[in-house]
């Protein structure tokens, strides 16, 4: 395992005094202390967890930890993994071409320009969590105005035949991209520039739009760990999966996450197994989310026609700019709302933030941009994971970018939550875990989506003489597509009728396209992929026309 160092800066005596202080009103305000008595088993067991405040008070910086490195030559990668030598501000040397069915990971770095938002940060502690966090004086960082410098990153990259997935361990472990190496096309947003925002933890601010999957706890928006260095550790299984083990420190809060990310030999998903650990001897009421900030295709951008796939008929608002919608914790119907199609940015006003009711539906979540010929798919056990958001910037009238980049970009954000919502905390015994796999794919080539799974994304799509059907599969997939038309008449339901059937052999680099014109206008639709050995993959029905 590394240890990282951070860059740190001492207290004086007068803060610590100070940090102490405001441990004791925290737990003032918190009914632990009061005058006049003394809550006596809440305060035995606190005693603790004041003890330990004040002896990080003791020892935790005034300013933080810096980010980045002023020069490439400062940038230590990872112990036992291949550094592949920078090349520049944004490259670095190119490698050989891979074998079919083989993988590598190896360290580069990354330039950013970066605003110095370490000098207007200083270090608090959620006494609930025992979770230190960068407080940001966000005033006094428009006050001054300081310009971004060039600092260097760590990057850490997984790769096979089909995808090339990079990882900034130092700035919140994220994800950072996932990339088709056949098109060059990206999934997820990337910022350009290292900017504080003015959003995250009331408590907290400055979060950093970074783009990628990030991962946010112990409380909604964003968590605190955002920005900070996560410790990772790199694997290789005996199946050529090669991999990393993206964990929080172990500095005494009484949450642990920890993330273990598996790219496969011959597949174009990446697998995503988070775990969460309870460390204390009582139960802890918590929020964990995954925030995707996407951006799918080429331009690093979204348009008007991105398209939110979600399989759900009802929306729980959590917060918007648009007074034609509902407002904080009410309903809408999805995807139209009063003739609005909601699925779709472009008929979007204001900044929209809304979570699927009552809870995730599952198996998938997703976005495709036609006009990009690209999206993104996320696969999940809503079982467990039960929480489902989206939020956009909004359109027509949408949040400039200017608060969060210098280049313009845009993004799309996709979030996955243990709970419901941001209001609906989840609950882990003392002692307990709570562990899941997951997967996010990008997809491309299939002109829009209506379902996915871990298999495959579909799309179907009217055309004037019947109906195109598309598929993109995330492995080399060697069977048959069925294409079934529901015989009904004024509302009798008959029997189902095949009406096409299609040999499939495909890879992630041939998606399956094909038009079919034998279809009824007024026809719901069921598509059935099976392997060679007549096992279902993927089955889909459409209840209304897509």
């Amino acid at each position: 395992m590394r240890w990282r160092t951070p860059k740190l800066v001492l207290p004086t005596t007068e803060s610590i005094l100070i940090r102490a202080g405001r441990v004791g009103l925290g737990l003032y305000r918190r009914g632990l202390l009061y005058n006049g008595g003394m809550n006596v088993l809440a305060l035995f067991r606190y005693a603790r967890v004041l003890l330990l405040l004040l002896l990080c008070a003791a020892c935790m910086p005034v300013a933080s930890i810096a980010l980045g490195e002023s020069s490439p030559e400062f940038v230590s990668p990872l112990l036992g993994v291949e550094s592949v030598k920078y090349d520049g501000d944004t490259t670095q040397n190119e490698l050989p071409p891979l074998a079919p069915g083989a993988t590598r990971l190896y360290t580069t770095q990354i330039a950013l320009p970066t605003y110095p938002m370490e000098a207007y940060q200083s270090v608090a502690v959620d006494p609930v969590y025992h979770w230190p966090y960068l407080h940001f004086d966000r005033q006094r960082f428009l006050t001054e105005a300081p310009p971004p410098q060039t600092r260097y990153y760590e990057l850490l990259v997984l790769e096979n035949a089909y995808l090339r997935v990079s990882i900034l361990p130092e700035v919140g472990g994220r994800i950072w991209q996932i990339e088709q190496k056949a098109t060059g096309d990206t999934m997820f947003y990337q910022n350009s520039v290292v900017k504080p925002s003015p959003w995250g933890p009331a408590n907290q601010l400055g979060w950093l739009a970074l783009g990628g999957l990030e991962w946010a706890l112990p409380v909604n928006e964003h968590g605190y760990d955002w920005g900070t260095p996560w410790n990772v550790t790199t694997f290789q299984d005996k199946d050529g999966s090669v991999g990393a083990t993206i964990a929080t420190p172990p500095d005494g809060r009484l949450l642990s996450a920890e993330i273990v990310v598996t790219l496969h030999p011959n597949s174009s998903y990446l697998s995503i197994s988070p775990t969460v650990h309870n460390l204390a001897d009582y139960p802890l009421d918590f929020h964990f989310w995954q925030t995707a900030a996407l951006a799918p295709g080429p331009g690093n951008v979204v348009g008007p026609d991105l398209h939110f796939v979600v399989p759900s008929r009802l929306m729980s608002i959590h917060s918007t700019g648009d007074n034609m919608l509902p407002g904080p914790g009410l309903l809408f119907t999805w995807p139209t709302y009063f003739g609005r199609d909601l699925s779709h940015l472009g008929n979007w006003h204001e900044y929209e933030g809304f979570f699927e009711y009552p809870s995730a539906h599952g198996p998938f979540v997703g976005v495709y941009d036609p006009v990009q010929n690209a999206g993104a798919v996320r696969i999940f056990p809503a079982d467990i994971t039960h929480g489902s958001k989206v939020f956009a910037l909004g359109w027509s009238n949408r949040i400039g970018s200017e608060d969060f980049t210098d280049d313009g970009s845009t993004y799309v954000e996709l979030h996955g939550g243990l709970s419901p919502t941001f209001a609906q905390p989840y609950t882990l015994a003392g002692g307990a875990t709570v562990q899941w796999e997951e997967s996010w794919y990008p997809v491309e080539g299939i002109g829009d989506m209506v379902y996915a799974n871990q298999h495959a994304a579909l799309n179907l799509t009217r055309t004037a003489g019947g109906m195109r059907v598309a598929l993109y599969p995330t492995e080399a997939l060697s069977g048959t597509l069925t294409l079934f038309q529901d015989g009904h008449v004024g509302g009798s339901q008959a029997t189902q009728q095949a009406v096409a059937k299609f040999p499939l052999q495909l890879a992630p680099t041939v998606p399956f396209v094909s038009d079919v014109t034998n279809i009824a206008p007024d026809a719901a639709v069921t598509v059935r992929v099976s392997n060679q050995a007549g096992e279902s993959l993927l089955e889909y029905s459409s209840d209304v026309n897509p």
